[in-house]
């Protein structure tokens, strides 16, 4: 057990001190230590956890590490994940907002910000192909969903809690469009 948590809180506490950008940023890293570090879960289980956690209010990281915590090693895990995705932010937030206030203006730091926004976007990009694999979108009506989704998002500008409800109900109500036939 307490090597299960130990465990927990190294594979959270490293996604989330490693990772610039919030939640979004740190499921990438998350994926690589949940799925290819430790092996608890396959990459479909994970899209299946992120979807999932995409659809609850707050922020997505701590919600990832309470579930695949929980999965684990229960209500012990739940926490041990949650702690190890917060604390760092919380201390780091602490520590570097000083600094970010004295240094804000200075060029070497807007620099650095501006080097560090378009690597998130490839680590959210990375992340966001590995999730749609053969694996995990085993039927054309998948893709589908997921273009469809895309232009109501970003063309039509959609509220994406309406296009995950949404979508949630037509995984309800079609059921025989969404499953492929075995």
């Amino acid at each position: 057990m307490w090597k299960n948590l130990f465990d927990i809180f190294m594979a959270f506490f490293k996604a989330s001190i490693l990772s610039y950008g919030g939640g979004p940023a740190s499921i990438p890293l998350m994926r690589s230590e949940v799925v290819g570090v430790y092996k608890w879960f396959t990459n479909e289980q994970f899209g299946d956890a992120l979807a999932i956690g995409n659809t609850l209010p707050g922020p997505i990281a701590p919600k990832m590490a309470a579930y695949i915590g929980y999965h684990i090693e229960g209500v012990a895990g739940a926490v041990t994940g949650v702690l190890a995705t917060v604390a760092p932010t919380a201390v780091a937030v602490i520590i570097l907002a000083r600094f970010l206030l004295v240094f804000k203006d200075a060029p070497r730091m807007k620099s650095m910000l501006m080097v560090a926004k378009p690597l998130v976007v490839v680590l959210l990009l990375q992340s966001a192909i590995e999730l749609m694999t053969k694996q995990n979108f085993p039927h054309y009506a998948m893709y589908i969903i997921a273009a469809v989704a895309f232009v109501l998002v970003i063309f039509v500008k959609v509220n994406p809690a309406i296009v995950m409800v949404c979508g949630l109900a037509l995984g309800l109500l079609l059921p025989d469009f969404i499953l492929p036939k075995a």
